[in-house]
């Protein structure tokens, strides 16, 4: 996997015999295709900086056989449709045209929205479709394309939002509802399944980055993009961002974690862009490294000059086993970790050197 790919360098949205892992824990799901919940397409300026505060705790407790008919009744006044639209110029007039649709969540009363960031890609005015059939123009706020996370703005007070849960909290095997608006005719569509599956390994299509996801049964489709993941609390566990779509494969759904959606609106709240910390390096999982599943941690293929890593003394070959005190596994858990960090922050690296332990203290930088 590509990791930082150049130091200081925007990432490249190319893949490479290191960097394309699928889905699966180790990179194991072979010949299915990844595909973007968008109906139409599988494929603007950012607001200023302004306080973050986040919106107050909004958990429910229910329990019994209608658990989930009464979280969806709280939960279906916060989800919304958004829709993507594009001038194109026709004869020297301009006609504004569908680029696609997708789903939304309202996490505040103020109106803020999180979907994802292909469901708004290019576009020229976005469009934000409230379940009382009102049409808001919406504006961006900020995007995210390495975490297809973005966040919108709606000119509205006193809304019905959801909170965002603690995904570190999921259960495997918990109840989990979709809610969206599936092929954008079948608006407030709720599907319920279970939690399949945490911390999944996924590098979507074009990305040469990989962070962990929700794996979920609940049946996702075209359209759903950016819509929530509730738990039986009434949380935003996850926003729902991909499927498998293969011959044979059903009910293999992908969700971005709520802590991983925290971290992205706090930052875009705050700064217009997420503050990506870096270490400048190149790595792969140990066992594709090694071609032995069993074995685990990251390893680091290059050390870019000049880097974080290098004067922290990282070395080709390192096998980074640790950030502070979480482990780490594969890649995408190295990547979920370093997003707890800030630029100029100094962290401990567990790692292997030659099979022998040591620990390496970085300094991080701000990726450009």
């Amino acid at each position: 996997m590509d990791f930082y790919d150049e130091f200081d360098q925007p990432p490249r949205r190319g893949s490479s015999a290191v960097t394309c892992l699928l889905a699966g824990l180790l990179g194991g799901i072979v010949g299915a295709a990844l595909f973007w919940l968008l109906s139409g397409y599988y494929f603007p300026p950012v607001q200023e900086p302004a306080e973050f505060s986040p919106s107050p705790t909004n958990r429910l407790e229910i329990t019994g056989g209608n658990a989930a008919a009464l979280v969806v009744e709280k939960a279906k006044p916060a989800v919304v449709g958004v829709t993507n639209y594009v001038n194109v110029y026709q004869g020297g007039q301009k006609v504004v045209r569908e680029r696609g649709s997708g789903s939304g969540a309202i996490i505040s009363a103020d109106g803020y929205i999180v979907t994802n960031q292909h469901v708004i890609d290019q576009a020229d005015e976005i469009a934000v479709f409230l379940p009382n059939a009102e049409i808001l123009t919406a504006e961006l706020v900020g995007e995210d394309a390495l975490t297809d996370l973005a966040l919108l703005k709606i000119d509205r007070d006193e809304l019905s939002y959801l909170s965002l849960g603690d995904s570190t909290r999921i259960k495997v095997g918990e109840t989990s509802i979709a809610i969206g608006n599936p092929l954008k005719y079948f608006q407030q569509t709720v599907t319920v399944g279970v939690v399949s599956a945490v911390e999944r390994q996924v590098s979507l299509i074009d990305s040469s980055y990989s962070y962990t996801y929700i794996q979920t049964d609940a049946a996702i489709n075209a359209g759903n993009s950016g819509g929530p993941l509730v738990n039986l609390g009434g949380e935003i566990i996850g926003i729902n961002s991909a499927k498998i779509k293969d011959v044979g494969v059903e009910g293999i759904g992908f969700a971005i974690p709520s802590n991983t959606v925290k971290r992205v609106v706090k930052d875009l709240r705050e700064y217009g862009r997420v503050k990506r910390p870096q270490l400048g390096i190149l790595v792969r999982d140990l066992a594709q490294q090694t071609q032995i599943v069993s074995d685990l941690g990251v390893y680091v293929d290059q050390v870019v000059s000049g880097s974080p890593a290098q004067a922290g003394g990282l070395q080709e070959g390192d096998v980074i086993i640790k950030v502070e005190d979480q482990e780490v596994n594969y890649s995408a858990q190295l990547f979920d970790a370093l997003l707890k960090y800030y630029p100029g922050d100094k962290i401990n690296l567990s790692v292997l050197r030659n099979g022998t332990p040591d620990l390496i203290t970085v300094e991080l930088a701000e990726m450009k």
